[in-house]
């Protein structure tokens, strides 16, 4: 080894020191010169041998020579003049090679550190190539001072330009000299040709004033620029003096593409300081980016893109933060005259903004001009942060020209500041714009701040927005719901072609002046000749003034809204749950299956307007509306049409509004849900088919506090449209007034049906609704007048077609089947007379027949009605045609305690046939006209009182038969005798009839009675032929009972079936010819089930109980040729009682208990034949007289009734005993009774005994 010094005399001596090989020198001379740039250098060529040096070298051969040079590892510089490595090319290709080397700069005059140059020498250059590779080792360039670059290449030749940064290789870069621009790695194509950075290694590398990477070039060259991962860049661009356009990696082209790939990550600091920034004028930009950036200064955005003329494209799925004012995420630009796309898909996370921040920050900004489309898409999470009082920061907009635009967006999105907005897409000219929102949420804070909003400026540019995710908007500042302005979820605005907005996410809450979604052609005084559709399944939330879940606006195109979701607004004064309008007579649909609720005024649930189009709302949802001028539903135009298969009421109380007062136009109201409250019209043509329910109320909150408080006539007008109809295939109902909450009540314009103060709505007390302005109203259905079945009567219906209840209007009410409900108090009537009543024009008769009548008893005790009786139907018109006699009858039977009701048409004289009337008397004779079931109670009292009464030989047949069946019957001292056993069982039929007392009543009875026991027999009691029999028993029977009642054409059947337990003890006295006296005694306890079933009325069931006990005694005389006459008397006391009960109807059934006295004076005759096998028949003859003194009376609603049957009745009965057998002996007869009142009886009775 040996050291060199070289002096050349054009310089000042400079010491080199550096130890030089014969090799490495062999291909090039070392010489201390003066580089072309003035400053003194060691000019080589080839291997630069590893050591330390103090000067730059730099290798330039001849013109047309290429030009090479190279470091080896551990090698270090450390100048203060001049480039440190240059390789220049004069007019041919250089290359800088690099490894494992370290660089440093210092004042007063470094320029770059590793540096390739081409010039070229005057005429046509060829293209030549400059490249510079670090390849290998751990690298840096530490610039100071004046330094420019730390790695550049400058070519001015249409030859390729690279810098390459191989994997595993590190390269640290420290260029932060102030002033001017000072890059990391620069390089400058100006010759046209293709300029390439490839950073696949690793290191940090940081500047300030300049860009981490900046690559230009000119011409048709194209710029690129790759960075790996292993990179980090750091951007200072705090000083003022140097406060340009400056990025981690920059890249511009003229006429060629600008492209960069990065994985690298950059933290660009203060003003104007990127993370990336591709360039160009007509060429495209590509940038793809997976690395995070940084940024914070003022306009510091995280990828920008810029092509006047060409496309551009970027691909991110790296993490962006920006937090400077107006400091953009991805920001692309491209001109006015060309026709380049722009393509965005951001993968990554996105922050922008600060709260500080006046300017507005946008994730991802698009300003394109052109007549390109502009695509974005990604599903990267968004964040904006911006200034509550000024700013527009967004998550996504897109000002663009008249290409088509769309955003296809996945990630969730929140912005904060003055304006700020989820996605927004401006179209300025021509072109189609189509936002779809897939993520989880959008959510933006401060007024005039909207979810997705999208606008087109062309006449033919259409709208679509497409969104599945959360949209909520907070546009308060602070204030509470409803203060702020400007507030819109989803807003899809042309000025002239179709807008299409379809919703599928589960909630859009906004809050502040706007609508959740909004969509409209008429946008900037746009014509709206195309159509807006509408489609919602989410829950809208609206919570400010004038604004509304749904609203839709054109000229003349159509408007077609389908919402499927609960819509809730919250706003004081009309904000309508869903409001279309078209002012220039398009066609409006609406089609509803969510739940609508509002509560402000002037805030209806569905509000459709049009001017000489059509309005059809079809709803299948609850909606609840506003106070005030609200509506359940509202609409105009010259053809409307509600259709109803949900629930419409408003806080007003006004269900439907139809507003249609020009010759001509129609309205049709078809209900097959329900309606709660009013329908009216202006001067449309009204049709109204109800099939479902109408609640008939006028029941309003008039304060805005959200509760009802004011209750007024329902007066339902439908106006001065000609033919004006109603078809009732449902129920139509008034309502009942609440127990509680009706502060305020009004009765003004009612109207009282034959003057009766009775009928005057009260507080409590009745109500009244009018449907006025109906031509003609058919009932088909439910008519309740009721109020839904209370307790209060009195209430009025008024169908007229007169637009002033109590006047005559002309109209007709058709009775084609249906029902009517009416509350009456079933009293005496007359001037007593107080009932619900309908009130009609006239009245006629359908195919379907008359309409019947249910009248509900409220508290009437019945009686026999006076006058012309209790006032049901009023009719107005006074023409004696006017009222079809047919047209009403009754549903079922009227009744109240004893009496029974009929319906008739006109006054008792015949007179005055325009009024229906209910009376309770039998013509001619104003008599009472009864009820059948009367008749059937008292029945069943008598029936079950005395269903088991019997006799002796009623029970046993011929109880001495038991002498000849072979037992013992003699006692011993010292033998006991035989105590015979028997079981027996009977049983009974029998029918009868009888006729009250006062010949009002008949009654006609079948009844069965199934009778068994078991008994012992005990001899010798007093004597030595005595006896007694002692046993037990069991009982079932049942009796039924067909009642009438005189004029009264019903019946009424009663039904008692009842179960005894009981016991019995008999005294034979047993003479030596078995004849002589007997005691019978038995007692009985009974349990019953009754019933009473009134034609058409519902069953009355109740239960009941008694007891009974019986004596008889009587004497057997024998008479000549075997005879045998028995005198008998018999005397039974019962006491049955039943508890007092009201029936369905609501009659109180009582004082039905009967205790008393039955008694029997009777004769038997009989005689015994023997035959030779020993059997032995005795047929018999039996009279009976039978008198009852049990009370007889049952009272209805206090007024007793009763005597259905005699006294006294009388009995033949003949009949026959035999022994059968051994052990078994039978019985059997047939007997007839009568007595007064026209009673008969006819009985069977069998029975049949075994002893053992």
């Amino acid at each position: 080894m040996r050291f060199c010094r070289v002096v050349h005399r054009a310089v000042p001596n400079v010491l080199l020191r550096s130890p030089i090989s014969a090799l490495a020198i062999t291909n090039a001379a070392a010489l201390l010169v003066a580089s072309p740039d003035g400053h003194a250098q060691t000019a080589l060529c080839g291997v630069i041998p590893a050591g330390q040096y103090t000067s730059g070298y730099f290798c330039q051969p001849a013109t047309g020579v290429a030009s090479s040079l190279s470091t080896t590892a551990n090698t270090s510089f450390s100048t203060t003049a001049g480039h440190v490595l240059r390789a220049t090319g004069v007019g041919a290709n250089a290359t800088l090679s690099v490894t494992g080397t370290a660089i440093s700069t210092s004042p007063p005059s470094a320029l770059n550190g590793i540096y390739t140059q081409i010039t070229n020498p005057g005429g046509t250059a060829p293209a030549s190539d400059a490249r510079i590779v670090i390849d290998g080792g751990v690298n840096s360039v530490t610039a100071a001072g004046a330094a420019l670059d730390a790695v550049a290449i400058a070519n001015a030749t249409a030859g390729s330009s690279s810098v390459v940064v191989t994997q595993g290789t590190t390269l640290t870069i420290d260029n932060r000299v102030l002033g001017n621009e000072h890059d990391g790695i620069d390089i400058n194509a100006s010759g046209g040709g293709n300029a390439q950075v490839t950073h696949s290694g690793t290191g940090n590398i940081a500047v300030a004033g300049g860009n981490g990477v900046w690559i230009k070039a000119t011409g048709s060259g194209n710029a690129l620029a790759e960075v790996g991962n292993g990179v980090t860049f750091v951007v200072d661009n705090t000083d003022t003096s140097s406060q340009g356009n400056h990025a981690g990696v920059h890249t511009r082209s003229v006429n060629g593409s600008s492209q960069i790939n990065n994985a690298a990550r950059v933290q660009a600091i203060g003003r104007n300081a990127f993370g990336l920034f591709a360039e160009t004028t007509s060429g495209d930009v590509t940038i793809q980016n997976s690395g995070s950036l940084t940024t914070n200064g003022v306009n510091g955005f995280g990828i920008r893109g810029v092509s006047p003329g060409g496309s551009v494209t970027i691909v991110n799925s790296g993490n962006i933060d920006t937090s400077g004012g107006g400091g953009h995420g991805i920001y692309v630009t491209n001109g006015t005259t060309g026709n380049g796309a722009v393509s965005i898909d951001n993968r990554g996370a996105i922050s922008v903004g600060t709260t500080a921040d006046d300017t507005g920050s946008r994730a991802i900004y698009v300003l394109s001009q052109g007549t390109g489309e502009v695509s974005v898409t990604g599903n990267g999470d968004i964040l904006v942060r911006g200034s509550p009082t000024a700013g527009r920061g967004y998550g996504i907009i897109v000002s663009a020209g008249s290409g088509h635009t769309s955003v296809n967006y996945g990630g969730s999105i929140e912005a904060h500041g003055n304006g700020a907005g989820g996605i927004r897409i401006d179209a300025a000219t021509a072109g189609n714009v189509d936002i779809t929102y897939t993520g989880a949420r959008i959510e933006t804070f401060n007024s005039n701040a909207n979810g997705i909003y999208a606008t087109t400026g062309a006449v033919d540019g259409t709208v679509t927005i497409r969104s599945q995710g959360t949209i909520i908007t907070h546009s308060d500042a602070g204030g509470g719901d409803g203060t702020g302005t400007g507030s819109f979820g989803i807003q899809g605005l042309s000025q002239g072609a179709d807008v299409v907005i379809q919703n599928t996410g589960p909630l859009i809450d906004v809050n502040g002046r706007g609508a959740a979604i909004l969509g409209s052609n008429a946008y900037l005084g746009g014509q709206g000749f195309g159509d807006v559709f509408v489609t919602s399944t989410g829950t809208l939330r609206a919570r400010g003034d004038r604004q509304q879940g749904i609203r839709t606006t054109t000229g003349t195109g159509g408007q077609y809204i389908v919402n499927e979701g609960p819509i809730q607004t919250s706003g004081a004064s009309d904000a309508q749950g869903i409001w279309a309008n078209s002012s220039g007579g398009g066609t409006v649909s609406v089609s509803n299956s969510g739940a609508i609720s509002t509560v402000g005024t002037g805030s209806s649930g569905i509000d459709a307007q049009t001017t000489t189009g059509s309005v059809s709302v079809n709803n299948a949802g609850a909606i609840s509306a506003g106070w005030g001028t609200s509506a359940g539903i509202q609409v105009s135009g010259a053809a409307q049409s509600v259709a109803n298969a949900g629930s419409i009421e408003a806080l007003s109380d006004v269900a439907i509004r139809g507003d249609a007062s020009a010759a001509g136009t129609r309205l049709s109201v078809e209900n097959s849900g329900q309606i709660t409250g009013l329908v009216t019209a202006t001067g449309a043509t009204t049709t109204l088919n109800n099939t479902g329910t109408w609640v008939l109320r006028n029941y309003a909150d008039t304060t805005g506090g959200g509760l009802r408080d004011t209750w007024r006539v329902a007066t339902n007008d439908f106006g001065a449209g000609a033919g004006n109809a109603i078809v009732n295939n449902g129920v139509l109902s008034l309502a009942a007034q609440p127990a509680s909450g009706v502060t305020t009540f009004d009765a003004t314009g009612a109207y009282l049906p034959l003057g009766q103060q009775v009928n005057m709505p009260a507080a409590g007390g009745p109500v009244q609704g009018q449907l006025l302005g109906v031509s003609s109203f058919t009932n088909s259905g439910i008519v309740d007048v009721s109020g839904g079945g209370n307790s209060v009567a009195g209430n009025v219906l008024v169908i007229s077609g007169a637009r002033t209840a109590g006047t005559y209007g002309g109209g007709q009410y058709i009775s084609n089947g249906g029902r009517l409900m009416l509350n009456s108090v079933l009293n005496e009537g007359g001037a007593n007379s107080h009932s619900d009543m309908l009130v009609v024009d006239a009245a006629s008769t359908g195919s379907g027949g008359a309409t019947r009548i249910r009248v509900n008893n409220v508290g009437g005790d019945g009686a026999l009605t006076t006058g012309n009786g209790i006032a049901l139907v009023d009719i107005l018109s006074t023409a004696p045609s006017a009222s079809d006699s047919g047209a009403f009858t009754l549903d079922r039977r009227v009744v109240a305690g004893p009496y029974e009701y009929r319906l008739f048409r006109g006054a008792e004289d015949g007179s005055g046939t325009n009024v229906w009337y209910l009376r309770s008397d039998r013509e001619p004779d104003p008599a009472p006209l009864y009820r059948p079931e009367i008749a059937a109670y008292l029945a069943n009292q008598r029936l079950a009182g005395q269903m088991f009464v019997h006799s002796l030989h009623d029970r046993l047949g011929e109880p001495q038969y038991v002498n000849e069946q072979g037992f013992n019957m003699t006692r011993t001292d010292d033998e006991a005798s035989d105590k015979p056993k028997s079981g027996w069982l009977r049983m009974v039929g029998r029918w009868e009839r009888s006729q009250s007392a006062n010949g009002l009543f008949n009654v006609r009875t079948n009844a069965f009675l199934l009778h068994g026991g078991l008994e012992f027999a005990d001899w010798s009691m007093l004597s030595e032929t005595d006896r007694i029999h002692v046993g037990g028993m069991l009982s079932y029977g049942t009796a039924n009972s067909n009642a009438t009642a005189q004029g009264n054409p019903a019946h009424a059947q009663g039904k008692v079936e009842g179960w005894s337990l009981g016991a019995y003890a008999t005294w034979y006295q047993n003479d030596e010819h078995k004849l002589g006296a007997y005691v019978d005694t038995w007692a009985q306890i009974g349990w019953f089930n009754n019933r009473v079933d009134g034609d058409t009325l519902d069953a009355a069931r109740y239960h009941a109980g008694g007891v009974a006990v019986s004596g008889e005694a009587g004497y057997a005389i024998p008479l000549r040729d075997d005879w045998v006459v028995e005198p008998q008397a018999q005397i039974i006391y019962i006491d049955y009682h039943e508890n007092d009960f009201t029936e369905p109807n609501g009659t109180r059934v009582g004082g039905a208990n009967s205790s008393g006295l039955v008694t029997r004076l009777g004769i038997r005759t009989h005689r015994t034949w023997v035959r030779d096998d020993g059997r032995r028949f005795q047929p018999y003859f039996t009279f009976n007289w039978w008198r009852t003194t049990t009370d007889s009376s049952v009272s209805f609603n206090s007024l007793p009734l009763g005597t259905m049957y005699p006294r006294d009745r009388f009995e033949a009965k003949l009949g026959i005993n035999a022994l059968l057998g051994k052990r078994w002996t039978g019985w059997a007869n047939v007997s007839g009774s009568w007595g007064q009142q026209d009673y008969r009886q006819l009985a069977v009775r069998g029975g049949v005994k075994y002893t053992w």
